[in-house]
């Protein structure tokens, strides 16, 4: 380009010179297009994809605002002597949140066919689940500060005399206290014809 600069360009030269600035130009305007159209596309995409990780960062479900912590009383109960005659024994669990985030329970199930339990918060009763246990769809919240009631009901004739004798058993709650994640209440008793 030196020597270029020292001489006077030839028709020729001054031609190519021209040409390869036009092509320069017109490369330029592509990619212009081409930024603008990628931009068109990439900016709403980017914009809305901002606004998904945005929400989802801010977003906090009341449940995860603190943690749930569940006490149970009594966590066994002793029915002492019970006839088959007799009928069913009943036994009320209290269960408390003693945590600051909602106490999810997602499960209940027993350990035998012959024990049913129900949940009552408030207002709400859950139907009775027995060994099978609860729907997966089934849950109940219990808010921080709140006390549930879980409604045990044991009955000594369900296996006929082939029931008689000590027994216990098991209620247990599937939930989302970090520290009790399963929870077994006991119901014991000593069937008698």
């Amino acid at each position: 380009m030196d020597n270029m600069s020292n001489r006077e360009l030839t028709g020729k030269e001054r031609y190519e010179l021209r040409k390869k600035e036009k092509e320069k130009e017109y490369l330029g305007k592509i990619r212009k297009k081409k930024i603008k159209k990628i931009t068109m596309v990439l900016l709403p995409l980017a914009l809305i994809i901002g606004s998904i990780v945005l929400a989802l960062t801010n977003y906090s479900p009341r449940e995860t605002q603190g943690r749930a912590k569940i006490e149970i009383n009594p966590l066994e109960y002793d029915a002492g002597t019970v006839s088959m005659a007799a009928g069913l024994v009943k036994k009320t669990y209290e269960i408390k949140n003693t945590g600051d985030g909602d106490l999810k329970i997602d499960r209940i199930w027993t350990s035998c066919h012959c024990t049913t339990a129900r949940l009552k918060v408030g207002e709400k009763v859950s139907s009775e689940f027995g060994m099978d246990g609860s729907s997966p769809f089934w849950s109940q919240k219990i808010a921080p500060g709140q006390t549930g009631y879980l409604e045990v009901t044991f009955d000594p004739a369900y296996h006929g005399p082939a029931g008689l004798g000590p027994v216990i058993r098991a209620i247990y709650l599937s939930t989302n206290d970090p520290q009790n994640k399963k929870v077994e209440v006991r119901l014991s008793a000593n069937v008698i014809s």
